[in-house]
């Protein structure tokens, strides 16, 4: 049997709460104490379980939001017990270890603005005279490295540049819309503004003087005998470019985007996208197996016979087309001639029709081999464009997703999630995403299955069942938050990535690709 990683015991409905601690609220990705609800058994064996919380029973006639407020205070009593002290992240992005060296293996990752919790002896090292601290639930990180401790809750404005880990997009993304839009190290006064429009303008000249010139001015950033980049810009932006935003800051009465690496682009100069409001279905005794859904936007069809038996089909114009992405009442497919057609359930009892390729239909299947009671799995159906969330043998969620187009097709197989992150910088995406030769910082949602593929929240489009990536499966903001919540390795409250790789201690969900 798998089992949950070790040191989870939390209830699922737990894991979306928000902690109040003095001066602070805390946004959880997940009680990172598991999930005894949905998962028992013994710890894996790679694994050391820490800190159990002692199994909290529902007394007669208790609520459920009693019982979760029960193990709630039956939580944050073990962390104040075995984890006293409380970490602020002050650096952009620093690794958690398995052992107390820096040479240890990464297992997991703290981004700017997370809060974690402690132990309170630490193990200084050369190479960290600040000490390495233990953090909940497993591993190691260096103070030094960004960490700011104490025995209460931290309070600083690191703390405003968190993710926002219950919102369907953990940042706000903006793309650059446009040419050569200046990216500063620090907040510009307007002389700085000034000498980057002036700099950015010679440069897109420059840009396009010829390839071997361009060349040289990507490779090296300047040419001879050109001026050289005002020393308060990054990099200049193109457009279609997009950047991840925890903030905004003003200075001389303009507005500038503050970017999770700590960098500004003036506000002006973006375009906020949402993504997507599209979202699954859940399942259960209300909602089950098969689901279809619109994938492009069609009049329903009525049969016709002929008189010499056989029989057309025509649109039928009292009735309004199904809308992409919508939910179909469903029947079953059905071969007629040589075509398949989705039979569908008419307003009137009498069915309708639509051709195979105008619909994305969820169906059940096995699940893999050895797969446990309560074990979180993940089916994507490349031929219909879906992806199914599942429980055991139980199916939970059903959605679509948009995999890999005709020469980066996505990869058929049984997977496991290998790393996951909160958000992560990706490149490559896809026509959607812009020019290829650029890249996507903060990907949401992110569950890397192989190699450079992943699962991944997708807020550049909105085409989902149809494939239109360059490998990775896609999903709408909402379907991405959703899944990621629900797979194994969940991620640590307060951590921003985890890996499953190598003896990490994290137990990773599979991912099974067909077609």
């Amino acid at each position: 049997m798998r089992d949950a990683p070790a040191g989870y015991n939390l209830p699922s409905a737990m894991k979306r709460s928000t902690l109040i601690l003095p001066g602070l609220a805390v946004a959880s990705i997940g009680i990172a104490i598991g999930l005894s609800v949905l998962f028992t058994g013994e710890p894996p064996p790679e694994t050391e379980a820490i800190a159990p919380v002692p199994e909290i029973e529902r007394a007669p006639g208790e609520s459920d939001e009693a019982l979760e407020a029960r193990r709630r205070a039956a939580h944050e009593a073990m962390l104040d017990r075995d984890f006293p002290m409380h970490g602020l992240v002050t650096a952009a992005q620093i690794p958690v270890r398995a052992e107390a060296d820096p040479e240890s293996q990464v297992i997991g990752w703290l981004r700017l603005g997370g809060r974690v919790r402690l132990k309170s002896a630490r193990v200084q090292t050369p190479r960290c005279n600040t000490g390495f601290y233990e953090l909940y639930p497993r591993g190691w990180t260096c103070a030094g490295q960004g960490v700011d401790v104490a025995e209460t809750p931290p309070d600083g404005t690191a703390g405003e540049s968190a993710a926002d880990v219950d919102a369907p997009l953990p940042y706000r993304y903006m793309m650059v819309r446009e040419p050569q839009v200046p990216e500063y190290h620090q907040l510009p006064s307007r002389d700085d503004q000034r000498d980057a429009l002036l700099h950015g303008r010679r440069y897109a000249e420059l840009l396009n003087d010829g390839q071997e010139r361009r060349a040289e001015l990507l490779r090296d950033g300047r040419l001879a005998g050109e001026p050289r980049m005002p020393p308060v810009v990054a990099r200049y932006l193109h457009r279609g470019f997009y950047v991840a935003s925890n903030g905004t800051e003003v200075r001389s009465q303009r507005r500038f985007a503050r970017t999770v690496r700590g960098s500004y682009v003036k506000e002006a100069q973006l375009l906020e996208t949402t993504g997507s409001d599209f979202a699954g279905i859940e399942l259960g005794e209300d909602e089950q197996l098969p689901i279809a859904f619109a994938v492009r936007t069609s009049r329903p069809l009525r049969r016709v016979e002929r008189e010499d038996g056989t029989s057309r089909f025509v649109d039928d114009e009292a009735m309004e087309p199904w809308e992409r992405q919508a939910r179909l009442p469903w029947v079953r497919r059905e071969r007629i001639g040589d075509r398949v057609y989705h039979v569908l359930e008419g307003p009137d009892g009498e069915p309708r029709y639509l051709r195979a390729w105008f619909a994305g239909v969820a169906e059940r299947i096995e699940p893999p081999r050895g797969v446990a009671a309560g074990e979180p799995w993940v089916h994507v159906d490349v031929s219909e464009q879906t992806l199914v969330l599942y429980r055991g043998n139980q199916p939970v969620y059903a959605t679509l997703v948009s995999s890999g187009l005709e020469g980066h097709d996505t990869p058929r197989g049984e997977f496991t999630i290998r790393r996951k992150f909160v958000s992560d910088t990706m490149a490559n995406l896809g026509p959607d995403a812009g020019d290829d030769s650029y890249r996507i910082d903060d990907v949401p949602w992110t569950q890397y299955f192989e190699g450079s593929f992943a699962l991944h929240g997708a807020f550049w489009h909105s085409r989902f069942g149809l494939q239109r990536s360059h490998g990775c499966v896609n999903l709408a903001p909402r379907d991405a938050r959703r899944v990621f919540e629900h797979t194994w390795p969940e991620v640590p409250e307060g951590w921003h990535g985890v890996s499953t790789e190598r003896g990490a201690g994290f137990q990773g969900s599979r991912v099974l690709v067909t077609d």
